[in-house]
């Protein structure tokens, strides 16, 4: 390689060839990738041998090698002083100050700030003896500590850190090194220039700067580092520290230096000798025993003998002034190419690597205590360029700061927490971009001055319990100092400005007249006819082809299967209730093929195909409602709801033409938790009821012999019928007829018991198990999402395996309806039953269908389309219930039941599509990375749910019994999202009990109690409605409830219904969302 020399004195031209300097001296490498110097990577190493003093003059050029001396970036020229060997780099990277300024030069640097990995290593004995760097803690956003006695880290939190510790820190910056755009390409370069400036600064003397160096560069142990492995030649492969390569390497040459020609000649013994054989030994070893060699030597070079430990860095000071040679530089950074260990990180690498950022750089904390020091002396160095240190950093991710803490094991410094001290701040986001940024000590001082104000500092005491140390507190108070810290500094700019207040008022207004872009509100009123259905059709329909060609994908084809479960399972349990409460009118044949063509219709044309359409709990009470009322009036019921759905589109209309849907902002959430509670009690008490006339028909204790004897004949044969075949007893009997009674079965009572609540114990706690620890978390989502289909199919298989008769499901064979009429209503009889009064009449049940249809369509559509989804392709809120009122119309005219967008299938849905970050840091909770946004998934639910009423042979093997406990299982789950049931259980509970939510702090207790029973008084005046002659109001009072939530503003504060009235609860974070906590109705 060509070196060019400057001689420093007149000594033998075969004595200065072989050894050219005797004083202090630098030399730079450049270095193949194997043992001949061939052309591999080029990489420069920078050594000061420190076998004498340093001349004055040197003293002066080490002086100019300080980052804030513009004449360190001419580091690399040739001098003519005779002291310092300078080997010029083949990129010619140093001639570009020669013609540009200082301050050009300097912003040649990228000093835009990364993210951020910072990796602390501490100083310790290893295993087997030798002192070495021990990786003890990382940071990717938090804190993550090596958990002692097991080589794993343990779980990332926030690190808390002692205030004497930062004040260390602090102090130790004020006096210490600080070098900024430091220009090295490696590690041994980089621990000459912080040794060399830690003397010029008098931290250090000059006979400790080659202790330090070697300190510096002593073998790196991380947590991940493979188990030493056994080689082809049976020898254990060893990472041996420098000082036994060095002692090695001498022995060999004084045994082979008497071989050498060149050698023999000369005189001397000891070091000097074995440097000059040092010469021929590098230029002439074959590069076999280069690659031996380079396989033996280590990745660091500690400062004493094997076994010496920690204090034994600097046991011996006559050790300490031993110079570092070329051959034992080359032995380093030949080790520094990635090899066997890099191969046994490798997994560890492609795990962290995805948590860690793109573009992310490095941050290296070195603290640790050794005997050579007698004073603490630090070093924080930033350099020019991030540069690839596979020896230091557990991950291949690029240096760019280093932080050096060495100090005496007996000062008053605590080490390791001065160590998380640093890297605590080079991991805050506000710190790194200062010290990206900053060009001297100065503004590091400051960012640690700022990092104090914006920290909280706890007192000293025993912490025993955790409500002693309240969250939700700590988070508001740092937010109340950011929030002031930002205002001052807001004000501090307004006020350097200079600008007067009216002058600023000016402006504002002169922006805010000009003509701004529309606001994508898909709420927001356009004003035009027909308004917001166009600007729907525009926004969404462009994306068409789209919505077909981004389903072609894994996660669709899964959420599919997910999804067809979810829906058949509800519509087999709404149409069996509907079959039982419309005395067979319409059943599941109706249930599951309208499911199918109107899912169809919605999935083709909705703005938000997305969402998911079936029957519903509030509208199954609906019909329940108009089927008594048109029994007490004499009407036809599947003519009247013929009515009603052909009124629905006419009402559809007419509020579209106005946008009249951007009333549901008026929708509150005391509407919905009045709603939404209303809907759960009737779905947990529809199982009780049922129970009840189960064990009045088929009671305990009586005599079923005796009573089976004194049966007429007719009566006997049909229970003779359903005792033998229980599963085809119902479909034999007559069809639109309410269910023969039959005489009182053994064991039916218990047998209907158990199976409802099993059904809803399976379903409730595999949810549970969803969010639980056991499994992992793709066999945990399985279990909790499928829960409701595995327990009807464990407990339809129990019903068939005993033999005890029990109520079941009374389907029709093929595509027939549940009763004996034809598909069309009217060809059927029963249309002459309603006049035309009447049938004008029905648009008032029309128009409380329509509310419970546009509630829950929009409820459900504005869950779908929160912000947090990042949804790209817009949505429906006008053009979705003019859809879903066409749906219904044609429901009414087949006679079959109503439609609406089913909110927690549809929050499954969206979960199911969602596209959660795995690459988040550890201890982050994993955020949306996109939806996929498409109608393929939709349409094949429908088009599933359809083709299974083929499958009629098995669904009537269905129980009862067990669609009942599916519906106990709908109510209960609910309450979980309901803020009003929360509020109920406070009203039992002792005030310091309460939990620390905003509701609780932020309102008086009297006054939340208040709240709770004006909800109540509500919701005792829906369900009176319900259960009177006037079921069919039950929509028109849901309604009234929103002009009593606008009446509370006259008895409540603003900001007192901002916490009862406002967003939604906070889910655990450790948690991921439930369907029914997300979604504020049930069904």
């Amino acid at each position: 390689m060509p070196v060019t020399y400057s001689r420093a004195s007149d000594a033998s031209h075969q004595r200065r060839h072989l050894h050219p300097h005797q004083k202090s001296r630098k030399y730079s490498l450049q270095e193949g990738g194997s043992g001949g110097g061939g052309g591999g990577g080029e990489r420069r190493v920078s050594i000061p041998p420190a076998e004498e003093p340093l001349a004055e003059t040197d003293r002066e050029e080490l002086n100019a090698h300080r980052s804030d001396d513009p004449r360190a970036l001419r580091r690399h020229l040739i001098h003519p002083r005779g002291s310092i060997v300078h080997v010029g780099r083949s990129d010619g990277g140093d001639k570009a100050h020669e013609f540009l300024p200082d301050a050009t030069y300097k912003k040649m640097y990228d000093h835009s700030p990364h993210s951020v990995f910072v990796q602390l290593d501490e100083l310790q004995a290893g295993d087997d003896g030798e002192v070495e760097w021990r990786e003890t803690a990382r940071w990717i956003k938090y804190e993550e500590a090596v958990e002692e006695g097991s080589a794993r880290f343990g779980p990332p939190h926030v690190a808390s850190l002692s205030f004497h510790s930062l004040l260390n820190l602090r102090r130790c910056l004020e006096t210490g090194v600080v070098l900024m755009d430091l220009d090295e390409r490696d590690l041994p370069g980089v621990a000459y220039r912080v040794a060399e400036s830690m003397v010029a600064e008098g931290l250090i003397g000059a006979d400790d700067e080659p202790a330090v160096m070697r300190s510096l560069l002593l073998r790196h142990r991380h947590v991940h580092d493979g188990r030493p492995r056994f080689s082809i030649s049976g020898a254990i492969r060893k990472h041996s520290s420098y000082t036994s390569l060095q002692s090695l390497w001498m022995e060999e040459n004084n045994a082979t230096r008497a071989r050498c020609s060149l050698c023999s000649a000369g005189t001397g013994t000891g070091v000097a000798a074995t440097r000059r054989h040092s010469s021929h030994l590098v230029a002439h070893r074959t590069p076999s025993l280069v690659d031996a060699r380079r396989r033996r030597s280590s990745h660091a070079m500690p400062a004493g003998g094997a076994g010496s430990g920690a204090g034994a860095v600097g046991r011996d000071r006559k050790k300490s002034s031993v110079a570092l040679d070329m051959r034992e530089v080359e032995q380093l950074t030949a080790s520094v190419t990635p090899g066997s260990q890099e191969e046994l990180r490798r997994p560890h690498h492609d795990s962290i690597m995805k948590r860690i950022p793109s573009g992310a750089e490095a941050t290296t904390v070195l603290v640790g205590a050794v005997s050579f020091l007698e004073q603490p002396t630090i070093a924080f160095v930033r350099l020019a360029h991030g540069i690839l240190m596979p020896s230091i950093t557990e991950v291949p991710v690029p240096v760019r700061f280093m932080f050096v803490l060495l100090g005496p094991p007996g000062a008053d410094l605590d080490y390791h927490e001065v160590g998380r001290s640093i890297s605590t701040l080079m991991a805050n986001p506000s710190f790194h971009d200062l010290a990206y940024k900053a060009d001297d000590r100065r503004e590091l001082l400051s960012g640690i001055n700022e990092f104090l104000d914006d920290s909280i500092v706890l007192p000293p005491g025993d912490w025993e319990r955790q409500t002693l140390l309240p969250f939700e507190e700590l988070r508001a108070k740092s937010e109340m100092i950011r929030r002031r810290k930002r205002d001052a500094l807001e004000r501090r700019r307004a006020s350097a400005a200079g600008v007067p207040d009216e002058k600023q008022a000016l402006l504002a207004a002169e922006k805010a007249a000009l003509p701004s872009k529309e606001v994508d509100d898909p709420l927001s009123r356009t004003g035009r006819l027909f308004g917001g259905v166009i600007r729907d059709m525009r926004r969404r329909y462009p994306h068409y082809v789209s919505d077909f060609r981004d389903a072609l994908n894994g996660q669709c084809a899964a959420a599919a299967i997910f999804m067809y479960f979810a829906a058949l399972s509800s519509a087999i349990t709404f149409g069996g209730l509907l079959a039982e409460k419309t005395y067979g009118q319409i059943g599941i044949s109706e249930t599951l093929l309208f499911t199918c063509l109107g899912g169809v219709v919605f999935a083709l044309g909705a703005g938000q195909p997305m969402m998911i359409t079936g029957a519903t709990g509030p509208l199954l009470l609906l019909d329940q409602s108009l089927v008594e009322f048109c029994r007490a009036y004499g009407f036809d019921f599947l003519a009247a709801r013929m009515y009603c759905g052909l009124w629905m589109v006419v009402i559809a209309l007419c509020v579209a033409s106005v946008e009249g849907s951007v009333a549901v902002k008026k929708i509150t959430r005391f509407t919905e938790d009045v709603f939404a509670f209303l809907i759960s009690l009737i779905f947990i008490s529809e199982p009780i009821t049922n129970m009840i006339g189960v064990y009045r028909a088929h009671p305990l204790g009586v005599d079923y012999c005796a009573f089976n004897n004194s049966t007429g004949n007719a009566t006997a044969a049909s229970n003779l019928t359903a005792a033998s075949a229980p599963g085809v007893a119902n479909a034999s009997l007559p069809t639109g007829l309410p269910p023969v009674p039959f005489a009182p079965k053994p064991n039916t009572a218990l047998f209907c018991t158990m199976l409802t609540l099993s059904t809803f114990a399976i379903a409730y706690y595999l949810r549970i198990f969803r969010n639980g620890k056991f499994l992992g978390r793709s066999a945990r989502r399985a279990l909790g999402d499928f829960g409701v289909p595995i327990a009807i199919a464990l407990m339809v298989g129990i019903s068939c395996a005993v033999p005890v008769w029990t109520e079941t499901l009374r389907v029709p064979a093929g595509l027939n309806p549940t009763a004996a009429r034809s598909w069309l209503v009217p060809l059927n009889p029963g249309l002459e039953t309603i006049p035309m009064w009447a049938a004008l009449v029905m648009v008032l049940p029309a128009f409380m269908v329509y509310i419970i249809v546009f509630m829950e369509t929009h409820i459900a559509e504005l869950i779908v389309d929160k912000p947090e989804r990042h949804l790209q392709k817009g949505s429906g809120f006008h053009m979705d219930i003019v859809i879903m009122s066409c749906v219904n119309a044609m429901c009414g005219v087949f006679g079959a039941p109503w439609q609406c967008v089913a909110t927690v299938r549809s929050v499954s849905h969206v979960s199911a599509l969602t596209v959660m970050s795995t690459t988040h840091a550890p201890g982050d909770k994993p955020y949306i990375i996109e939806v996929k946004e498409q109608r393929l998934t939709g349409l094949l639910v429908s088009v599933l749910v359809g083709i299974s009423v083929l499958a009629s042979g098995w669904l009537r093997l269905v129980p009862m019994a067990v669609l009942f406990g599916v519906f106990l299982y709908m109510g209960i789950s609910a309450l979980g999202g309901i803020q009003f049931w929360d509020r109920c259980i406070l009203l039992f509970k002792p005030v310091k009990h309460h939990p620390q939510v905003p509701y609780v702090r932020r309102v008086p207790t009297l006054r939340m109690h208040l709240y709770t029973v004006i909800q109540l008084a509500g919701i005792c005046v829906l369900y009176a409605v319900k259960s009177s002659r006037f079921s069919l109001a039950l929509p028109f009072f849901l309604v009234l409830m929103v002009p009593l939530r606008m009446s509370l503003a006259y008895i409540f504060t603003p900001m007192q219904l901002r916490a009862l009235d406002g967003a939604q609860k906070d889910i655990d974070k450790d948690d991921e969302p439930d369907f029914y906590e997300e979604a504020p109705l049930p069904g």
